[in-house]
């Protein structure tokens, strides 16, 4: 394994953490550009496009991070970190479809 593909997991492993933990708790970043300003407030009312985009971008910023920190670790600790990443995807994955089928289909 190469160390930019474990930079590549480790990235996806913090997107995806980041991703849901922002979902899990309705909280997106409120850009202000002009300003210079960046605000997290959580949505008002229940607009999904908005928390999947807030969300997505807190997740993406998480993924970059991982990514420069990955490049830094050890060849060493690939097997480590694919486990980590299988695991984190399968808990995503059971977490999203389990919160959209509750609040959407069952709620």
């Amino acid at each position: 394994m190469s160390k930019a593909i474990n930079a590549a997991v480790l990235g996806v492993i913090l997107f995806l953490l980041a991703y849901c933990v922002c979902f899990w708790f309705g909280v997106m970043p409120k850009f202000y550009p002009m300003l210079g300003q960046v605000h997290i407030i959580p949505p008002p009312g229940n607009p999904i496009a908005v928390k999947f985009v807030g969300s997505a971008l807190v997740g993406l910023v998480a993924g970059f991070v991982g990514f420069l920190v990955g490049l830094r670790l050890p060849l060493r600790s690939s097997t480590a970190l694919h486990t980590l990443a299988w695991l984190a995807m399968i808990a995503a994955c059971i977490y999203l479809i389990g919160r959209e089928t509750a609040e959407y289909i069952l709620g």
